[in-house]
This record gives structure tokens, sequence and C-alpha cells, in this order.
């Protein structure tokens, strides 16, 4: 084969290396539409199809393909697991014990179970990890670095406190409220005990600390492609983030009953999950490569 063939072949394969990502880049951004739509459906009550049992399926899709992306498809399979097996087994025993959330059942939620806990509930701590956990590393300013020395513990942890503002903001509207989940004993916080807030700093720190040994330990923690120089990678997973964020906020101006509540997580929402948004996004200015 000649040096023009080659060079022709390498042209060819960069070509369609290059439209498979803007094809698959249309995709990742029609779902962050589709999320954005449906949250805003529901923060105002639309009346039209069950918008809040399928709101965050978008966001689950998301999670998968921007993922994937990074670290490949059996690295998020292992992510899943893990995520799977360690809270499922925490909400499990909470059930049951009272640790480490406290003492709860769930009611509405739809769907199949494992040990009376939603299925549902397990792609959620999926999705909202890992776009927690991509936050996280925006805010820490570890935009797909390998994670060594302290930062193997810190990230997990800032996951953690990340992941935990928007249930901070959720909780008291899907459990006091909506009932989608009761706190058999009530609590101090809108009906919720603050154990469940440490508790959810508890559980996710556990998993995605493993995940972060595991993934430092098989040297797969940076990305092998150039996805990650790319500052439009980042701010996808940080609009995924404000979208949830604001949506609150919205909720707090449409809601013309139980106001305290739904004002109060407006505001909350506002000075944590919106704030730590608009710093992931501020951060982005350290990456040298554009959009």
């Amino acid at each position: 084969m000649s040096t023009n063939q080659i060079t022709t072949n390498s042209l060819s394969q960069a070509a369609i290396s290059k439209e498979k990502a803007n094809i698959t880049q249309y995709i990742k951004w029609g779902f962050i539409i589709l999320f954005i739509i449906l949250t805003v459906a529901v923060r105002i009550d639309l009346p039209v199809i069950p918008i809040k049992a399928i709101m965050f399926v978008p966001m689950i899709v998301f999670a998968w393909i921007h993922g994937s992306q990074r670290y490949g498809i059996s690295t998020m399979i292992i992510w899943f697991v893990i995520t799977w097996l360690v809270s499922n087994g925490f909400e499990a025993l909470s059930i049951r014990t009272g640790f480490p959330f406290g003492h709860y059942h769930y009611a509405k939620m739809p769907g199949p179970r494992v040990l009376d806990v939603p299925i549902i509930i397990m792609a959620l701590y999926f999705a909202l990890s890992y776009t927690s956990w991509t936050v996280a590393q925006m805010v820490t300013g570890n935009f797909g670095k390998k994670i060594v020395g302290v930062y193997q513990i810190f990230i997990p942890i800032t996951t953690a406190v990340i992941m935990s503002m928007f249930d901070l903001v959720g909780d008291p509207q899907a459990s006091t409220l909506s009932s989608d989940w009761v706190w058999e004993r009530g609590g101090a916080y809108y009906g919720v005990p603050i154990s469940n807030y440490a508790g959810w700093i508890f559980v996710v720190y556990v998993f995605m600390q493993i995940f972060t040994w595991f993934i430092s330990k098989k040297n797969i923690d940076v990305s092998k492609d150039a996805v990650t120089t790319s500052r439009s990678y980042w701010l996808e997973a940080s609009i995924v983030y404000l979208s949830m964020g604001l949506g609150v906020v919205l909720e707090g101006f449409t809601r013309t009953a139980h106001v305290e509540v739904y004002s109060s997580m407006a505001m909350i929402s506002v000075f944590t999950m919106v704030f730590t948004a608009m710093i992931s996004i501020s951060n982005l200015k350290f990456i040298n490569n554009k959009f």
C-alpha cells in the first residue's frame, strides 16, 4: 500500500469518526432537551401523560451515552452494578432497620421492586451519581485527569455532597407532599429526618469510592480519546444538573398550595444546585480546547 493510500485511508477514518461523534452529540443534546421539557412540564403540573413517571428516562439514557464515550460500555455496566448493589442494599436495610437513612417505606413509586425498593430508584441512583460525578470533577478542576492522591477520596466525597443536594430540595416534595415514600416517624426538615441526608452522603460516598478505586487501579480514569478535552462534553452534564436545580426553582413560582415548602426548596436550590452548576460551568475556561 502506498503512502498516499495510507494517508487517504487515515483521512477517511478520521472523517467517519468525526461524523459519528457529531451524530452522538446531536443525540445527547436531544435527550438533554427532552429532559428539560419534561422537567418544566412536571414543575408546572402539565395535565398530559403521566410525565412524572418518565421524567428521568432521558437523563438515564444520557448518562449511559455520555459515560460510555469516556469509559466504555463495559465500565458503565460495572458502575451500574456497583451502584445497584450498594444503594439497593442500604435502602433495603434502612427500610427494615432505619439505618442509614431512617425509617421509611415506598408508597406510590411505580414498577417492580427488589427487597421492597423500586427498580426505578436504582436507575435514578445511577443517573444522578454519574451526573454529580462529572460535575464534581468540573468543580474540583479535574477535567479528565488521572485521579491520584487525595483526589481519590476528595472527588467521591464531593460527588456525594453534590448528589445529596438534589435530595435536599427534592425529598420534602416527593415524600411529605407527594407520598412517593413515607417517613414513618417524620422529621425536623419538612417531615424528613436529618438522618436521611447523612445517609445519602454516606451511601453515595461508598459506591463512588469503590468505583474510583476500580477505575484508578485499572487505569481507565483517563479517556482514551479526546472527548474530555472538549468543553461541550463537560457542559452537557452541567446543563443536566442545572436543569434539575432550576426545575425546583420554577416550582417555587408555579405552586399555589404548600407554598412554604416549594418556596423554601426553590431558595435552597439556588444556593446549592444552581450555585454548584454555575461554578462547574465557569471552570470550563480552564479547558484549552474550544467547543
